[in-house]
């Protein structure tokens, strides 16, 4: 097709998955950032988007020669709206900047919501902790960084005290890791606290319509309860009833359409309470950095990197349908569940060493790994505000008579990597 496909900071794997598939549609890819890195082989311009999209677009055009720009990519949470303003320069975007805004806000996401009759927690929107009255609440309740990524800032609070400690963590957050994306002034959100089973939702959208989706099931027991909730377990779950999958779908649909988002991934979080589901947020961009789609190919031998690649180049939806194919989608033992399993750490600080790691790669329910750390590189603690990933495993659970079960296998798994810290 000789087009350039543009990944904006997309994370290593997922950016030489899309280097591959572009090469197979007879396209090229290339990778922006203002940082190191990149698969080797793939072409590179090194730009910060977030200083100014339309330079970098001219930037981007005069590098691409006879090789136009089809699309333009990221997998990175905090750079949603930085690649709708580049997309809509290169004159490619297919999505309105204003609809990928509202999904980077969690403040607008919800007013929309509401506004469409979208089922999702009730709460209020706060910029400033200034003058709190503690008395307008009801605990426990969930507070969050109305910019948040990645559950970071995400806390249980059960009390005014608990409250004003998260919304001062929550100002540090915004002040630091939000203000280069122009959010240091965006709040918080206060919200009704549900109990109930979680799920995320991973979809490819062509014209409005969802083409390819999967559910996975978040977290267990603890985990779910909080206080803190850690990106810690997602999993293809088996025993998903077909009802609550339907209304899961259905919900993510709605939810969906209210934000106006018609084509490309969304990643989208449903939690159920009291056997009702709210839809908690919903992001324009893949789930875990295209790490779900993986998880996907190992179960069901299906490439959903692809799908989402012919959503952003394909003119129509003919050409979409044609250009994918029949997809068979190969069944999974009742038995056996795949899943992402961010590791834990104990600890913070500066990395010594990381011990373990080979050890981790030889288990036979690990189909891949990688650790995110380096010597000299720093942990946070992972309870606090959540920022930062240590290593990712895709796994295979299979359920057997006095196996162990996947809760004891993830315990084990958690366990095999240390780190020292200097």
């Amino acid at each position: 097709m000789n087009q350039t496909f543009v990944c904006l900071e997309t994370t290593e794997p997922f950016t030489r998955k899309l280097a591959k598939t572009a090469a197979a549609e007879g396209d090229r890819l290339l990778f922006v950032s203002d940082g190191e890195g990149q698969p080797e082989g793939t072409a590179r311009l090194r730009f910060d988007v977030r200083e100014d999209p339309a330079a970098a677009a001219a930037a981007i055009r005069a590098q691409c020669g006879d090789a136009p720009v089809a699309a333009v990519v990221t997998s990175e949470e905090v750079l949603v709206t930085a690649a709708a303003a580049m997309a809509e320069a290169l004159g490619v975007g297919r999505n309105s900047v204003a609809a990928l805004s509202a999904a980077r806000d969690k403040a607008q996401m919800k007013q929309l919501w509401r506004a469409a009759g979208v089922s999702t927690p009730h709460g209020r929107h706060l910029t400033s902790r200034k003058g709190l009255d503690l008395e307008q609440f009801t605990f426990p309740a969930i507070v969050k960084p109305a910019r948040g990524f990645a559950s970071c800032g995400v806390r249980r609070v059960e009390s005014g005290a608990e409250l004003q400690d998260q919304l001062r963590r929550i100002g540090l957050f915004n002040a630091t890791l939000m203000a280069k994306e122009g959010g240091a002034s965006s709040g918080f959100l206060v919200e009704q606290c549900l109990e109930g089973p979680e799920y995320a939702v991973d979809t490819v959208w062509f014209d409005g319509e969802p083409v390819c989706e999967f559910i996975l099931s978040r977290n267990w027991g603890a985990q779910a309860t909080g206080p803190w909730f850690p990106d810690r377990l997602y999993l293809l779950d088996q025993t998903l009833p077909e009802e609550r999958r339907r209304r899961i779908l259905g919900l993510v649909r709605q939810a969906v359409a209210a934000l106006g988002i018609s084509y490309g991934a969304t990643h989208t979080e449903i939690r159920f309470h009291d056997e009702e589901p709210y839809v908690l947020e919903a992001a324009a961009r893949p789930g875990a950095g295209g790490l779900f789609y993986q998880v996907l190919e190992h179960a069901h031998g299906v490439d959903f990197t692809r799908a989402l690649y012919l959503s952003q180049v394909c003119a129509d939806r003919a050409e979409f349908d044609r250009r994918l194919g029949t997809w068979e989608w190969r069944p999974v033992a009742a038995d056996t569940g795949y899943f992402l399993y961010n590791l834990p750490y104990a600890g913070s600080g500066i990395v010594e060493e990381v011990v373990g790691l080979d050890e981790l790669d030889r288990r036979e329910e690990v189909l891949w790994s990688v650790c995110l750390k380096e010597p000299g590189s720093h942990l946070p603690p992972y309870d606090d505000l959540n920022s930062d990933y240590f290593g990712h495993v895709i796994g295979r659970h299979v359920s057997r008579p006095g196996g162990p079960t996947l809760e004891e296998l993830l315990e084990s798994l958690g366990t095999t990597v240390r780190v020292v810290y200097r």
